[in-house]
């Protein structure tokens, strides 16, 4: 049952668990900075750069693609090196693809070499992060701070695109992309203090194989509710909006709306419940995105972003819980991220194959709203 006991007990964790702690406030800077960026970036690449809706889903293909082929060689990498130092490389990283992504005009270089710097990238950071997370958690109270990670990660993320929109409105996106780039630097500092583990990567998956198939469609799902959540619903609201404040304050009252969610159901630790939750997640957020081709308005497309955004933490964290409960019993957890990481992306890459037939964004709504539907088996 849900007390106030268990918003202490939140607090209690962050002090308790060092390797947490540096987390969470790595995770919280990084997420700060990457949030600013963020939805703006498919707007920047149409707006500023020209790009089609085509070439934006090539942009992402190649990128997805990149993550995939190189996810077993970042497993061996941060099994050799440590999962901190594979963490922490990731910065720079970030920080030197948004110079590209503005720059690349400038200094002729293809936004394809961006979008492979983007994959790598992305692919550094989450996949070692997810490790020492996932190791560095107890089961006991795994959701309470699976639940806290998708809180503090929400609450460090609700100011940035609002932060975006102005920092845009008044300096233009050169000045954002620098700004964001400075904040990653400083990520790095707050990981430096964490344990250096190397997690055996043997990349010898004939046991998640045999993961059950609905784990599987789940993370495919995951990939393919994500995509469409973070670039294609935000370049159509925007071209109904047409103005980056209103937009960045729209997404701030989102990201709040979540936090508030993941709070709550953090606090459930009832493994009984959470697939209840999940399940209910799964219709309630089908609904909405199958709404967003039904209506039409400034009024119901910012109640639909702010309710699904509200609703996605009733999949987000239970299926987090339920499936790192799993994992963490078994002997293949580098494995398993890697493998985690690689159905995220093709549920990605399926979406956007979808929109590369239609070209049309309804048919992005339509996939989502179905693919939330898995979770219901």
């Amino acid at each position: 049952m849900y007390s106030h006991r268990n918003h202490l007990h939140y607090i209690h964790l962050i002090f308790k668990n060092k390797e947490l702690r540096d987390m969470y406030v790595a995770i919280s800077l990084k997420t700060f900075a990457i949030g600013m960026v963020g939805i703006f970036v498919p707007i920047y690449l149409m707006i500023e750069k020209g790009m089609s809706l085509s070439d934006i889903v090539l942009f992402h293909a190649i990128s997805f693609v990149t993550f995939i082929l190189v996810s077993p060689f970042i497993g061996k990498f941060a099994s050799r090196y440590g999962l901190k130092k594979s963490s922490m490389i990731s910065a720079p990283l970030f920080a030197i693809a948004y110079f590209g992504l503005y720059n690349s005009s400038n200094y002729g270089i293809s936004l394809n070499y961006v979008a492979i710097l983007l994959g790598i990238v992305e692919c550094v950071y989450w996949q070692p992060f997810i490790m020492h997370f996932i190791r560095s958690s107890d089961k006991k109270h795994r959701n309470e701070e699976v639940g806290f990670l998708s809180a503090i990660t929400i609450f460090s993320g609700m100011l940035a695109p609002f932060a975006g929109g102005v920092l845009i409105s008044l300096f233009g996106f050169d000045f954002l992309f620098m700004l964001a780039g400075i904040l990653l630097l400083v990520s790095i500092f707050p990981i430096w203090f964490t344990k250096d583990v190397h997690e055996p990567f043997k990349c010898d998956w004939r046991d998640l194989i045999k993961m059950p198939k609905k784990n599987i469609l789940q993370l495919v799902a995951l990939g393919g509710t994500n995509i469409v959540e973070l670039v294609f619903w935000p370049l159509f609201f925007f071209s109904v909006l047409e103005g980056y404040t209103v937009l960045g304050i729209i997404f701030f009252i989102a990201e709040f709306a979540a936090f508030l969610s993941s709070f709550f159901i953090g606090a459930i630790e009832n493994r009984e419940k959470l697939q209840r939750i999940l399940k209910w997640g799964a219709v309630l957020c089908a609904i909405t995105w199958f709404s967003r081709v039904l209506f039409y308005g400034v009024f119901i497309f910012s109640l639909l972003t702010v309710l699904t955004a509200l609703l996605s933490e009733m999949i987000h964290v239970p299926l987090s819980t339920l499936q790192f409960d799993e994992v963490t019993r078994k002997k293949y957890l580098s494995e398993y991220v890697i493998f985690r990481g690689i159905m995220i992306n093709l549920g990605r890459l399926l979406v956007l194959g979808v929109i590369s037939i239609f070209l049309t964004f309804n048919s992005s709504f339509i996939t989502s709203g179905l693919m939330f539907l898995v979770y219901l088996f």
